[in-house]
């Protein structure tokens, strides 16, 4: 058993995966030979090669030379034999291969080689027989010389290809500049070069020119140098008189005819000495000739001093004309000389304009209305007038009906410079208009309907008022006369002032449109038949009651918001405290101007006495009283000065209030006072109601107006009210209630709410305290509107934040109202005491669950 153990043992043949094994040391033996040494590492791995083969062939020998081993049997074996696993077993699957791994690698298919980029110094490749040579480096070094030659032309190239580019670009921008500059529409070749001389760049040429061109140059400048000099010469010696001239030319001295040697010596003669004999005459003649010098009053005198006579003077007194002074006779001339000049400037200053204004909207308002005052500022304002009169004449005032938005966007424009330059710009505008406007109302029965030129000029007139050129007096006047001429052109121009600014001029002054409308009514009814069976006369009139009735819905294509904006747009654009002076002229003060003069602007003319001034003086004569107090009536200041309403503001809002026909109209003049504060509006509205004798609404209506205008006015109302409530012990009994009627009326309307009475001490309630609040609970729970009465308790229901306010509200009604004593003093009927109990216990439960 033990021989055949180790005969075994020695015989056992390797496995799969102890061959692997043995190839992967040998293939690391090889790495290790090849890289062991920097030289004759493959002829390491070479010779560790043939070993290992020579190694296998004496293996393979040795394996012939072996007797085939005895076949056993499996089932001869003992079962101790096998379990002990002393048995060699023959079942091997591996093989031997017959090829080494070089010749199994050339067999093999051909793979696509990577590339692999290694330093140089260190590239290999493989050589055909499979053996590894080091690449040489000048080939590697001139490959990379090669690309970055290569990379260099490239970006080169590149470079090129950018200047072409940046150079087209600059040629296309030179282009667009000279186009700009309007070099490149001249046919004067030679223009920039005489520009460059202006200029005082001539010395470039010096580096430009060939040197030709530079020396011809150089000969006409000295050329022109020579010229000035003998003109400045003969400036200071003075002017040579015709025989001394021939004197010189037919001296002996100089001319020798018919001796041609003295003739040359004459000339070498000049040469040498004519600058002296030069000197010398001039010398002469300036001893000879007379010295004339000009005063600093244009009078000619003589070397002591005499005034010397003036030719012209001379032959104008000989001849009998008038005598001119010298300064007239220069203007004159300058006058005569500068008319081309002048019709220049006009024709220059009216293409400046007329390109702001074709280009003017409501986008670029700010911008134009700078470039005319820039104009403004450049040229004078008498030529500025005249060029804006007659553009705008041209765009606004044709024969066809004009664009509404272009009158507004012009009349804007009107208003800027009339603030920012000053009024005289708009007095100027507003008395062209005026007078055109009363030339065609004159002859407006033989005026076509078709003709829309009035039209267009009394919508100029319109947007004037509306932007506040001038005042609402002469709009009145200017209505009236086109009223008092009713016709049918009339009517139409009527019909566009009441859809233009009809709710403008009523909200202005209720009163004077009131007035004025009742003209134009009765100017209708006595109209003929012919004229009232007209539909735009009827349609007028339909528009002139919406107007009366303030109904914006029966107005055709009515938009204010366009208007709203442009004014808006003026305010901000006025600066430095700028503001558009509002003229107080009348028709009459427009139309006799020419003749009396414009009192309106400051330095103007006046050329009659001051009892010959017009309506608007005489008025403002004599109502100097209501002028100096506001235009309010001297008892309705008494009364305001009781009430102690010590300062203007509230002045002004109590003769406001006291005189208005309604709380709108009261409400549209107090808007119309532009204050800042709106507590001392709240202050006098209340004030006037608890000083009633009995509650009026008509304060109440007004301050729920106020409320729902604005959110300011809701919290100045708020204010005013806690601080009445806070001082109820300084007020009496019918006080207290003018002040519950009137917080329940502006409670009940939703003006302000239910929690303006939470300043209320319901700890501490004293006898005031509540009485007002008995007086406002039973006045707020007996209102006749069951539906507005749980809306006014149910938005404090619903506020988390009131919760003890709601309490005391709960306690206030349960506890303290509705005992019997109470209800006693109220003295109710019996229909009102169950409707206050049952109103009670609904607002109980309401007031108790919040998310009701």
């Amino acid at each position: 058993m033990v021989k055949i153990k180790t005969k075994e043992t020695k015989k056992k043949p390797l496995t799969r995966k102890e061959q692997r094994k043995q190839k992967s040391e040998v293939k690391k033996q090889n790495k290790r030979l090849y890289h062991a040494g920097k030289i004759n590492g493959t002829q390491r791995v070479a010779a560790a090669a043939e070993a290992l083969a020579a190694q296998s062939l004496t293996g393979k020998n040795k394996k012939k030379k072996k007797s085939k081993k005895p076949k056993i049997n499996p089932d001869e074996i003992p079962k101790e034999q096998l379990l002990s696993g002393e048995i060699a077993s023959d079942d091997d699957e591996s093989i031997d291969s017959d090829f080494s791994d070089a010749e199994v690698d050339a067999l093999m298919p051909k793979r696509e080689k990577v590339e692999v980029y290694e330093p140089l110094g260190k590239n290999v490749t493989k050589a055909k027989g499979g053996a590894i040579q080091r690449q040489d480096e000048e080939a590697v070094r001139r490959k990379e010389l090669r690309q970055q030659k290569e990379l260099e032309a490239k970006s080169k190239k590149q470079r090129l290809k950018q200047l072409r580019l940046e150079n087209v670009e600059e040629d296309r921008e030179i282009n667009k500049l000279e186009k700009r500059l309007k070099l490149n529409k001249s046919k004067d070749k030679n223009r920039l070069v005489r520009k460059m001389f202006n200029d005082g760049l001539d010395y470039l040429l010096d580096f430009v020119l060939d040197d030709e061109e530079e020396k011809q140059k150089w000969e006409e400048k000295q050329e022109r140098k020579k010229k000035l000099k003998e003109q400045q010469e003969k400036e200071e010696a003075g002017m040579w008189s015709d025989e001394e001239d021939e004197e010189e030319l037919n001296d002996p001295k100089d001319n020798f005819p018919g001796d041609d040697s003295g003739s040359e010596g004459a000339q070498d003669d000049e040469d040498f000495s004519g600058d002296e004999e030069y000197s010398g005459e001039e010398s002469e003649q300036e001893d000879e000739a007379p010295k004339v010098k000009e005063d600093i009053y244009g009078r000619k005198r003589d070397a002591e001093g005499n005034i010397l006579p003036d030719p012209v003077e001379q032959e104008a007194s000989a001849t009998g004309q008038k005598y001119i002074p010298p300064h007239q006779r220069a203007l004159m001339a300058a006058s005569a000389g500068s008319s081309e000049k002048q019709a220049e400037i006009l024709a220059r200053l009216l293409k400046q304009s007329k390109g702001l204004l074709n280009r003017l909207s409501e986008a670029n308002l700010h911008k134009i209305a700078a470039g005319i005052e820039e104009l403004y500022m450049k040229n004078s304002r008498y030529n500025m007038n005249e060029t804006l009169t007659k553009l705008l004449k041209e765009a606004l005032l044709g024969s066809t009906r004009t664009n509404e938005r272009m009158v507004q966007e012009h009349m804007v424009l009107l208003a800027y410079l009339h603030a920012q330059i000053g009024s005289e710009i708009g007095a100027h505008f507003l008395q062209t208009f005026v007078e055109l406007y009363d030339g065609y109302v004159k002859d407006i029965v033989n005026l076509e309907v078709e003709d829309k030129q009035l039209n267009n000029l009394v919508l100029v007139l319109c947007y004037m008022y509306l932007f506040k050129i001038f005042e609402l007096s002469l709009m009145m006047e200017l209505i009236g006369k086109l009223s008092d001429n009713l016709c049918e052109k009339s009517v139409e121009c009527l019909l566009l002032i009441f859809q233009s600014i009809g709710f403008r001029l009523r909200k202005d002054d209720p009163l004077a449109f009131k007035t004025m409308m009742q003209k134009v009514q009765s100017q209708i009814a006595s109209a003929p038949l012919e004229l009232k069976e007209n539909p735009r006369l009827r349609f007028m009139v339909d528009i002139l009651n919406a107007v009366k009735n303030n109904n914006m819905q029966k107005l055709p294509q009515y938009d204010p918001e366009l208007a709203e904006n442009l004014r808006k747009r003026l305010k901000a654009m006025l600066k430095n405290d700028r503001y558009v002076v509002t003229l107080n002229i009348t028709l009459e003060d427009l139309l006799r101007a020419d003749k009396v003069g414009k009192w309106w602007i400051v330095g103007s003319a006046w050329t009659g006495n001051l009892d010959e001034m017009g309506s608007a003086k005489q008025k403002q004569d004599k109502n100097s009283s209501k002028s100096v107090n506001g235009g309010f009536a001297d008892k309705l200041l008494e009364l305001a000065k009781k009430q102690q309403m010590n300062t203007a503001e509230r002045r002004n809002i109590f003769c406001i209030i006291m005189s208005a026909a309604d709380y709108v109209d009261a409400f549209e003049k107090i808007l119309h006072l532009a204050l800042k504060d709106q507590r001392a509006v709240a202050y006098v509205i209340i004030h006037c109601a608890l000083n009633e004798k009995r509650a009026n609404p008509y304060y109440a209506h007004l301050a729920l107006k106020f409320c729902q205008f604005n959110r300011k006015y809701q919290l100045a109302f708020q204010f005013a009210s806690w601080d009445r409530i806070n001082d109820i012990e300084k007020l009496s009994k019918p006080q207290i209630r003018n002040l519950a009627s009137f917080l329940q009326q502006v409670i009940l309307a939703a003006g302000l709410q239910l929690s303006v009475l939470k300043v209320v001490d319901f700890m501490q309630l004293d006898k005031l305290s509540f009485y007002f609040m008995k007086e406002v609970m039973v006045r707020l729970l007996l209102a006749p509107d069951e539906s507005q009465v749980y809306q006014t308790f149910e938005r404090v229901a619903k506020n988390t934040k009131l919760q003890q306010f709601k309490q005391s509200v709960r306690l206030f009604l349960q506890h303290f109202l509705l005992k019997e004593d109470q209800l006693d003093k109220l003295k109710l009927k019996e229909e009102d005491q169950q409707l206050l109990q049952q109103r009670v216990d609904h607002l109980d439960k309401l007031l108790a669950y919040v998310d009701l």
